[in-house]
């Protein structure tokens, strides 16, 4: 199955550069071979300038574009796990430790409550040519901004005909 989902542009930048191999979610959005398509979300614009100084960059070295669907990634092994397995599996494949440091498990307590899920993130590709939200308006009349969970499931129509796009579309595997 096909998903779009949101994703910080500090988290798409870590997969995309190979450093985020895990995606953590607090329900099993996902399953083992589905495609993840990655709308590109604003995120905390301080959290994305000090994690690429981290990493010896500039803000005008991402490789994503917010407000667009960069790329994307295969869904490989699932986990499911309460916080302390969760973060010793993840905390070094997460982006969490490069985004929140030593607080990161903090973060990852109070977004899943409890217990949650690890996606590993195979074969992560980018499209040559973004699906901006402009686009989104044009070809399917729908607004988009913030917070997306999209998947074929749906009824409707405009989601079906923007998965056939992106699965049409040029991509470069990472």
């Amino acid at each position: 199955m096909e998903h779009v989902i949101a994703l910080h542009q500090v988290y798409a930048e870590l997969i995309f550069r190979g450093l985020k191999t895990v995606e953590l979610r607090k329900s099993r959005a996902f399953q083992e071979g589905d495609t993840v398509f990655l709308y590109v979300a604003r995120g905390n614009p301080y959290e994305l300038r000090d994690t690429l100084r981290r990493l010896g960059l500039h803000p005008e070295q991402t490789i994503t574009q917010r407000g667009t669907i960069a790329g994307g990634f295969e869904v490989g092994e699932v986990i499911r796990a309460n916080l302390d397995t969760l973060w010793e599996l993840t905390k070094d494949t997460s982006g969490l430790t490069l985004v929140h440091g030593e607080n990161g498990k903090r973060w990852l307590g109070e977004y899943i409550r409890g217990e949650g899920y690890a996606f590993t993130i195979e074969r992560p590709f980018l499209f040559k040519e973004p699906v901006s939200r402009e686009e989104m308006k044009e070809k399917y009349g729908v607004h988009v901004e913030g917070i997306i969970h999209l998947s074929r499931r749906t009824r409707k129509g405009w989601v079906k005909n923007l998965i056939e796009d992106l699965l049409t579309r040029e991509a470069v595997y990472i």
